[in-house]
């Protein structure tokens, strides 16, 4: 969705917030790819990997801090109008169920010999 319409709100203040475990060590390629189709650039990206912050102020439950994605775009203008959207990703067995999907799409369907995005699976209908 956001990489259809993000660039309509480039003349917003937009701030984007992600988390994960505090181990995660790689780039964190959604929130990037969100700041992209945002107009937002990379180092504007609010990371956090602090337990006490992700337990208290981001909610996730305590279950869930050795494996979880969050994700929080705040859009607003300056005034009076503001959109929230938030992603929560708890647990292993999103990521699980999220492979089956990918693997079924794969083996249901031609495909060239190339790189695939899953957006494009989600566009076609596949997943």
């Amino acid at each position: 969705m956001l990489e259809k319409v993000g660039y309509s709100f480039s003349q917003y203040q937009i701030n984007l917030t992600e988390s994960h475990q505090s181990g995660k060590t790689s780039t964190p390629g959604t929130a990037i790819a969100m700041a992209k189709s945002l107009g937002l650039a990379e180092e504007n990206i609010e990371s956090i990997r602090d337990p006490k912050i992700q337990r208290e102020e981001l909610k996730i439950p305590e279950q869930s801090l050795n494996r979880h994605a969050y994700h929080r775009i705040e859009i607003s203008d300056h005034q009076s109008c503001s959109i929230n959207m938030e992603t929560k990703v708890l647990g292993g067995s999103p990521y699980a169920e999220g492979v089956r999907q990918i693997i079924i799409a794969v083996s249901n369907n031609t495909l060239e010999k190339r790189f695939y995005q899953v957006t494009e699976f989600i566009d076609k209908g596949w997943i």
